[in-house]
This record gives C-alpha cells, sequence and structure tokens, in this order.
C-alpha cells in the first residue's frame, strides 16, 4: 500500500519521499524513482528536521521494533505522523512519540488509479492546517472521509479497506460461472469486467438505490429474476457478506488488541 501511494503522489509538485527500507531499499534506488531516495537507515538522512511527513507504510508485526528505533531521533515539532498500518491504535503510537500530531489512515488498494476511499481519523494534537495538509495528500488518490472515533476504523477496515478484495472474488465467480456455461475466458472476462464497470457507473449516477436498481432489472418472469430467487432464497448472499464482513471487522478488533 505504501508503494501504490508514494506512486500516485510521486508525479505531485513541491514533494520528495525519504524511503527507510533495510531489505528493499537498493530495488528502489535501481529503479531511479523522481524525487526518490532509499535508505538502509534513518541513521543515514542528514536532516530529519526538515522532513513534514512521516508515514509508517509496514506490517503490524514489525510495529514496535520501528517505533523504538524512530523514537530516539529528533524531528521538527510541526512533523505530522501517519499511519496506515492495519490494526495498531494511534495510543500505541503515542507511547514512543509523546503525544506528536498523528493521523492514522485506512485506505485501498485502488488509490492506484487515483480512485481509492480513505477514511481517516485524528488525535487531537493535530492542527487545522495539517490536517487539510494530509486531507489533500490522499483526495490525490481517491475520496477521504473523516472519522469522528476512531474504533470505527475497525469497521472501514472491513468495509472499504477489505472491500475490494471482495469484488475480485466475486468477479472471479462470476467469470467461473461463464465458463461452464460455455464462453472462453477472454470472452467471459470481457463481459463481466464491462458489466461490473456499466453497472458501477450506473449506480454512482442514478438517484435510485442498488435494490431498486436490482427490482428495475429483474422483472417478473424474466432470467434476473430467475437468478434472483437462488440469490435470495433464504437471504444467502446477503448473509454471506454479513458473515465475511463481520470476521473481516472482528480481525481488525483482534489485530487491535
Amino acid at each position: 500500500m505504501g508503494s501504490a501511494l508514494m506512486r500516485a503522489w510521486i508525479h505531485q509538485k513541491n514533494i520528495c519521499f525519504y524511503v527507510v527500507d533495510p531489505f528493499n531499499y537498493k530495488k528502489i534506488n535501481k529503479k531511479k524513482y523522481n524525487k526518490v531516495k532509499a535508505y538502509k537507515s534513518l541513521l543515514e538522512i542528514k536532516d530529519l528536521s526538515s522532513i513534514d511527513i512521516v508515514i509508517f507504510a509496514i506490517k503490524p508485526q514489525i510495529t514496535k521494533i520501528v517505533l523504538k528505533e524512530i523514537s530516539s531521533f529528533t524531528f521538527n515539532k510541526k512533523t505530522i505522523f501517519v499511519s496506515i498500518v492495519a490494526g495498531i491504535k494511534i495510543s500505541f503510537f503515542n507511547k514512543f512519540l509523546k503525544n506528536r500530531q498523528f493521523i492514522r489512515v485506512m485506505p485501498n488498494m485502488p488509490a492506484l488509479l487515483n480512485k481509492g476511499m480513505s477514511c481517516l481519523v485524528a488525535n487531537k494534537t493535530v492542527t487545522t492546517k495539517n490536517k487539510n495538509k494530509i486531507n489533500s495528500l490522499f483526495l490525490k488518490v481517491g475520496k477521504t472521509h473523516w472519522l469522528s472515533k476512531e474504533k470505527d476504523i475497525n469497521i472501514v477496515t472491513a468495509i472499504s479497506g477489505s472491500g475490494p478484495g471482495y469484488i475480485f472474488l466475486l468477479v472471479d465467480a462470476f467469470e467461473k460461472a461463464a465458463l461452464k456455461l460455455g464462453l472462453n475466458e477472454k470472452d467471459s472476462q470481457e463481459l463481466v469486467y464491462q458489466t461490473f464497470v456499466g453497472s458501477t457507473e450506473l449506480l454512482l449516477k442514478n438517484k435510485n438505490s442498488a435494490l431498486k436498481l436490482a427490482q428495475n432489472i429483474a422483472v417478473s418472469g424474466g432470467t434476473t429474476e430467475a437468478a434472483f430467487k437462488i440469490f435470495l432464497d433464504k437471504k444467502i448472499l446477503h448473509k454471506t457478506f454479513e458473515r465475511a464482513i463481520n470476521a473481516a471487522y472482528k480481525k481488525s478488533i483482534r489485530l487491535s488488541k
């Protein structure tokens, strides 16, 4: 996710990146990204006071190790810290960063195409100026939504954070059903992909709800109605989604503990 955000932001004016990655810094530097310099350690960056934003884009399991290291360095008082790490609370970061300005963000993978959904929550020390600065940054990769309570991050993690995965799995099921009916792989992909793209656009530009649009298509005695009898039998589709999303939500809560 960190790489996706960097590639999306890299073309912005008046911005440059220092990437600290002890395992991949050589690989990053070989790619010769414009305005990007990768380091093995923070020790190699001469002037940390010039850094405006520090973004934690790391695996949850190594958060404590990284925070122990970074807490020994001195940053500018105006520096804002941002985390896209799943499941790690702001209070945990505060143990090491001593109540610095901090924003937690849950983005998602469509940020790669500037079509992402980023949900943000800030601690009380964040200034309006810095809040606007981070909001502007994530608007470059899609839409933003600010949360009033940090605990709601667990909900949006299960919805928009993990959501693209559900969509891809649904597309895969749709494709496999088309293949079993006899279509070849190329035709199945073209029909299914464009159906998803067109249906999403229609939903976004229509005042009717998703359910209403579905009901409009499922005319009595038609083919869509025949499929709906399977999907809606004992609400199997809705209940499956509810169970799956609830499982993701509970996992997010467990990670935060």
